[in-house]
């Protein structure tokens, strides 16, 4: 009698049910008994009666096929890979909307209207036909290869997606396009409607009865193009011709719940397992992703220098005053063409007593809290803890305390001293405005790219901030955020960089756009430090129950350590009260399937319960 490994989508393993005839079921969807209720799953593989079970449940119901068997295999990588249940890799995908279009079951109304954004105006952009070509040529040949396309700009990723769909309307199978963000798929899918393309929207904030929609378009073999985020990765479709990933180095594409995927990653692997192209771009590809190409793993084209780029100056942040007077003058002489200013921080300053030198701190996360001027408060933007600012230091009652550093706030209140008596033209930026004139404020986390370029210069102040952030990711994502802010430029313009520090060899890679070189410099210093790509990092957090005390920390560490090849960093508290080990290894493979067993036996500590995050994207703590 046939045994099959079934997965339900619950936080489960693979449970084994026995059928009476000996046919291939795998990517079947099933009904079976599971304690004292009947549920639905899918047929993973067939397998071996185990010797273990003496009794061994049937399979009571055969619901048709759910999944491709190449689909099968990518998802029991993922749960390998990412050491997560393969029950909680299949909840992650569209099971449930597979269910109800198998079993026949209609919503009450099945929607196909999403929330259209404005399409992108893509026309005056213009490709470089050889790397077209290339991408066109390799999915007619139907293998697997990857490319790393690093780009000008994020309008030229769109413009190569949507003329790579027009080469390939023709192909057998479907194209997966992902974006990291909700509001640049919507804009995308948009654009392909107008082509008259059928395609699909998929991401996490569309209705129930829109996903359903999608889903019937893929599983029904009717939808050409799915455009979505991050979960469009588990678009069920029958064939992939090709996939591609755009602005591959974005946090966004990592899940923060289990399993706790990369898209990019499993965009990679799925195109593997597939049998199809996998195309990765972006304008700061990721050091990592560099590295693969440089090992032959993916074929690196270089479009960067298509178009022209703003200037770069770097300039010594004044010690007494904001802005240095070159930046000065050039706001004067340009205000009226546009002029953006950011800074890290928003609100007006830190807050720092004279006496001791102590800046005033969280009180429950310790984290350098922000004043706020107008409110006359102080925030913490790590746990949200807000008071008002204290008359006294809170750690030896001085009562001399002055602002230090730079916000938001205080950046209108210098310029508005600048530009006395033209107060109207200094602006909190809104992003969907589309002409700037005068100046204009905004936090540099909140200036998103993608938009165009429409600012005769922008001053960033206060650049070092991003580079003492506690990550080995630090400078690659500080050179990201240069490169986003001077997508907003016009070609005549410039961005300026106030730092204190403007010898650093960092900035020397950044004014002349030298991404080569800074690449190679990156990789010494995470080789000789082991962090990836030179190793692979897990993540492991664990909770302790009130039932349980903070002993069992030394009793885990010590079964890692046993148990786990490696090195084993921590455990550290986070601000969730939760204790995090960093695993790293250079042996990638083996600390994969070291921790994969490792985990199975963390599950008999008693008073614990833990996460797991391979390859996290930061090690913030």
């Amino acid at each position: 009698m046939p045994y099959f490994d079934v997965s339900i989508p619950f936080k489960l393993k693979t449970l084994t049910y026995q059928y009476d005839k000996d046919v291939d079921l795998k990517g079947f969807a099933v009904k079976v008994p599971l304690k004292n209720r009947t549920v639905e799953g899918i047929v993973i593989k067939g397998t071996d009666k185990p010797e273990e079970i003496m009794q061994i449940k049937r399979i009571q119901a055969i619901i048709g096929r759910a999944y491709e068997e190449k689909f099968i295999d990518f998802l029991y990588w993922m749960s390998y890979y990412y050491v997560s249940e393969i029950g909680s890799v299949l909840r992650a995908t569209f099971f449930e909307e597979i269910m109800r279009l198998l079993k026949g079951i209609k919503n009450k109304k099945v929607s196909r209207h999403h929330t259209e954004l404005t399409s992108f105006h893509l026309e005056h952009y213009f490709l470089n036909d050889e790397t077209l070509s290339k991408i066109v040529y390799s999915t007619n040949m139907g293998n697997y290869k990857a490319f790393l396309v690093h780009c000008p700009d994020f309008f030229y990723e769109m413009k190569l997606m949507v003329e790579t769909v027009k080469k390939l309307l023709s192909v057998d199978g479907a194209i997966l396009l992902m974006l990291p963000e909700k509001k640049d798929a919507q804009r995308l899918y948009s654009t392909l409607k107008e082509l008259d393309c059928r395609v699909v929207l998929l991401h996490s904030e569309m209705s129930r009865s829109e996903i359903l929609f999608s889903i019937k378009e893929i599983i029904e073999n009717r939808a050409k193009i799915i455009v979505g985020t991050r979960f469009a990765i588990f678009a069920p479709v029958k064939k992939l011709s090709l996939i591609m990933v755009s602005q591959e180095s974005h946090w966004l594409y990592k899940e923060e719940q289990s399993p706790r995927y990369h898209a990019r990653d499993c965009a990679i692997m799925r195109g593997f397992i597939e049998g199809c192209p996998v195309v990765l771009t972006d304008f700061m590809p990721s050091t990592t992703s560099y590295y693969n190409a440089l090992r032959g793993k993916y074929e690196f084209i270089e479009d960067f220098n298509r178009v022209k780029h703003p200037q770069i100056k770097v300039l010594r942040q004044p010690y007494q005053s904001i802005f240095h007077p070159e930046t000065l003058l050039y706001m004067k002489l340009n205000y009226k063409e546009g002029i953006l200013v950011t800074c890290p921080r928003s609100g007006y300053s830190l807050l720092r007593c004279s006496e001791c030198g102590e800046v005033i701190k969280c009180e429950k996360c310790g984290l350098s809290m922000t004043f706020h001027k107008s409110t006359k408060t102080v925030e913490c933007f790590r746990c949200g803890f807000v008071m008002k600012a204290p008359q006294q230091c809170l750690y030896c009652s001085g009562v001399d305390i002055h602002p230090v550093g730079v916000g938001v706030e205080r950046i209108k209140d210098e310029l508005k001293n600048i530009f006395l008596g033209r107060q109207s033209e200094i602006k909190e930026m809104e992003l969907e405005t589309e002409e700037y004139h005068g100046v204009w404020v905004a936090e540099t986390g909140k200036v998103k790219k993608g938009h165009l370029p429409v600012f005769k210069g922008v001053v960033v102040v206060d650049f070092d901030f991003f580079l003492f952030i506690p990550d080995y990711r630090t400078l690659e994502r500080a050179f990201a955020k240069v490169l986003s802010l001077s997508q907003l430029i016009r070609e005549d313009g410039d961005l300026f960089i106030q730092t204190r520090n403007p010898s650093n060899e960092f900035f020397k890679f950044i004014r002349s756009y030298n991404f080569k070189d800074f690449y190679l410099y990156e990789l010494k210093h995470r080789q000789e430090a082991a962090f990836p790509p030179f190793s692979r990092l897990i993540k492991l957090i664990i909770k302790i129950k009130e039932s349980a005390s903070e002993s069992v920390l030394n009793e885990i560490k010590d079964f890692l350590k046993s148990h786990v090849t490696g090195e084993i960093m921590g455990p550290t508290k986070n601000e969730n009260g939760e204790f995090v080990f960093i695993l790293r290894a250079k042996d990638k493979k083996r600390l994969i399937d070291d921790f994969n067993k490792a985990a199975q036996k963390l599950k008999f500590f008693k008073g614990i319960s833990f996460k797991v995050e391979v390859d996290p994207v930061n090690l913030k703590i």
